[in-house]
């Protein structure tokens, strides 16, 4: 359940945003018997709807990077003859690293005479971020704590194998959304006052597969009580494809320190809706009703599986619904929010176009 109850969308502080990442994930989690939002008109109204107060539950997601297909020059590739060293192992800050990546043991190589290590496990066991620059044909590596950069994937799309959404060649900013039916990955890291709480990361890929208009009527169906009549909104059922990767979290070794989190927890936060005039709607369901995405999320992880200091590569994948108001009668953008501290509002802001 992603809800702002608060006329001020900017004064729910960092801190709460990983409030339930570690309380144990219900079956069945719904806490009110309404649909909440908040809505703003581009002129500054605001007005806000069933005003019922709920539990604030908000949760983590995100989304692997890799470098996929990539094209080499000739002249930019070299064969050498490497031995895989089996015997060879890593440990960081005293403890033994899994080499273990996608179901594969990636053991470090030797060649003439230095031994070579997979960078984003070792990158990864640092809490550190790695991309890959298919443009410049660079690594990036980012510190842990530190925002990743932008990397520049040109204007066009490129085809995924399988049959999977294409992966988006577009910003995600509202001048830029992403567009319908592909996949938009971003890390989402957990970094308020690091020193003192436990912080967490992971790679997340978001794809809106579906969007259609629901009624008054189809909400009560789901189990909810009929929302307010009002002009000036409609609601539609929104499909997301998430795919949650490298999962990752760290413990401050405080005494506020819990030292784990559950993989569940980590799932994109759903903000609300916004036109491109800047007429919004804050909020979203996704729980307490047959296909959400919280029941989905449930059913993928019954175990209820812990990410601790020790876990690497955590992942699971899903497709689930949302319950999303929308302004009516103008083309809105799903809007999902970034909960990385150091960045300013607007920036933690993805804009997904629902058609």
């Amino acid at each position: 359940m992603h809800i702002r109850d608060t006329p001020h969308e900017d004064s729910i502080i960092c801190m709460l945003l990983a409030a339930q990442a570690y309380s144990k994930p219900l079956l069945s989690p719904r806490t009110s018997p309404y649909i909440i939002s908040m809505t703003c008109r581009g002129d500054g109204f605001m007005k806000r709807f069933f005003t019922k107060k709920v539990l604030l539950m908000t949760t983590v997601l995100s989304l692997a990077v890799s470098a996929g297909s990539i094209a080499y020059s000739a002249t930019t590739l070299k064969k050498i003859t490497a031995n895989q060293n089996y015997a060879i192992g890593i440990e960081v800050g005293g403890k033994k690293v899994d080499l273990s990546m996608d179901g594969k043991k990636l053991y470090p190589i030797t060649y003439e005479g230095r031994t070579y290590v997979p960078a984003r496990i070792v990158a990864d066991s640092l809490g550190a971020n790695v991309q890959w620059d298919e443009k410049r044909q660079v690594v990036v590596i980012t510190p842990e704590g530190q925002t990743p950069p932008k990397i520049d994937t040109g204007s066009s799309s490129t085809t995924a194998p399988g049959g999977s959404a294409a992966n988006s060649g577009n910003k995600g900013t509202i001048n830029d959304p992403i567009k319908f039916n592909t996949a938009f990955t971003y890390k989402e890291l957990i970094n308020y006052k690091p020193e003192e709480y436990d912080t967490s990361s992971a790679d997340i890929t978001v794809t809106v597969k579906k969007a259609v208009a629901i009624t008054r009527d189809q909400i009560v169906d789901y189990g909810f009580q009929r929302p307010e009549e009002d002009p000036d909104l409609e609601y539609k059922l929104v499909t997301l494809n998430v795919n949650v990767k490298n999962a990752t979290m760290k413990s401050s070794g405080k005494s506020s320190s819990i030292g784990y989190m559950y993989l569940s927890s980590f799932r994109p936060y759903i903000w609300g809706a916004q036109t491109a005039d800047g007429a919004y709607v804050i909020g979203g369901t996704d729980y307490g009703f047959d296909g959400s995405m919280s029941v989905a999320v449930n059913e993928a992880l019954p175990d209820f599986p812990k990410v601790t200091p020790s876990t690497k590569g955590s992942s699971y994948e899903v497709t689930g619904n949302v319950i999303l108001p929308v302004i009516k009668g103008q083309e809105n953008y799903l809007v999902i929010n970034k909960s990385d501290s150091t960045l300013e509002n607007n920036d933690r802001k993805i804009y997904f176009k629902l058609q």
